[in-house]
């Protein structure tokens, strides 16, 4: 293969991902756009607070703790700026949020990203979830053990 096949090879083929990551990624974006202040999401943010409670969320970080999760960082760290301000979360939640999301951070987009090139969803979600609780719980406790300690 001669070097401009190379490239017009590689050229094609990350073209094709682009797209399929761009097809992937703008509806996402535009349903959470739609979805953002109606009952369901409510109700949505709801169940999802129950579960990240035990992580040491209050319902306040739920919101912005589930963006990130389903969506990613650039997206949801937006909604955590956003709700730092308006709702003044503590540095605890986040720090627990960040810890959370460092890890566990777009799981739809990523999840479709990767089926698209043939990987299971179910590995891919069911690891990062548990691997992301299980530090999140680890750092939540050793930093609250280090405030106790130290008075800070």
């Amino acid at each position: 293969m001669t070097m401009a096949g190379l490239l017009r090879d590689f050229l094609a083929g990350a073209g094709d991902l682009l797209w399929r990551v761009f097809a992937i990624v703008v509806p996402i974006m535009v349903v959470l756009e739609l979805f953002e202040g109606t009952r369901p999401f409510r109700l949505v943010v709801g169940a999802w607070a129950r579960l990240v409670r035990h992580l040491g969320l209050d319902e306040r970080s739920a919101a912005p703790t589930l963006v990130g999760f389903l969506f990613g960082l650039a997206y949801g760290g937006g909604v955590i700026v956003r709700d730092v301000r308006r709702q003044a979360l503590g540095r605890r939640q986040v720090f627990i949020m960040s810890t959370f999301l460092s890890m566990v951070h777009a799981v739809v987009e990523d999840s479709l990203i990767f089926v698209a090139v043939g990987a299971s969803v179910a590995w891919v979600v069911g690891f990062r979830l548990v691997w992301a609780a299980l530090v999140t719980l680890a750092l939540t406790v050793a930093a609250e053990a280090v405030v106790r300690r130290f008075g800070l």
